[in-house]
């Protein structure tokens, strides 16, 4: 059983889990802005599979995230460090293809960076420990 404190979700958490569904809504839009460059990479099936997962998978997490399970919190922190680095060069190549395309990506990267530190900073990191009462 969860205590009351548990259950109010502090503001800055509930800030940080708008910003990440702004985030995949940021996603959505590029992904339709850039649709034709990616399909041109891969064929439209498995784009449209990789998408569709990537979607679920992230909406799942946030959901998650929102509902208060720390797991889905460093999951989501996980997957974050390890796609910064090469999304980095990807927004070089989107800059390229399209100035809008590139400020999406830049902002995208930015809302979730945001919603990270919210979710790991006080008071919203205190919000994810559970306490059990006996």
């Amino acid at each position: 059983m969860e205590t009351q404190a548990v259950a109010q979700k502090p503001q800055p958490v509930g800030i940080a889990v708008n910003l990440l569904w702004a985030s995949l809504g940021v996603g959505l839009v590029k992904t339709l802005i850039d649709y034709s460059h990616v399909t041109a990479q891969a064929s439209v099936a498995f784009t449209t599979v990789v998408v569709v997962f990537t979607f679920a998978l992230i909406g799942f997490l946030v959901f998650k995230i929102s509902a208060g399970k720390n797991w889905a919190r460093i999951t989501f922190l996980v997957l974050f460090i390890i796609g910064v680095l090469p999304s980095l060069f990807v927004v070089v190549g989107e800059f390229s293809r399209s100035l809008i395309l590139g400020v999406l990506s830049v902002a995208q990267i930015g809302l979730q960076g945001y919603a990270l530190f919210l979710l790991f900073s006080l008071p919203g990191s205190t919000w994810f420990r559970k306490v059990v009462s006996a």
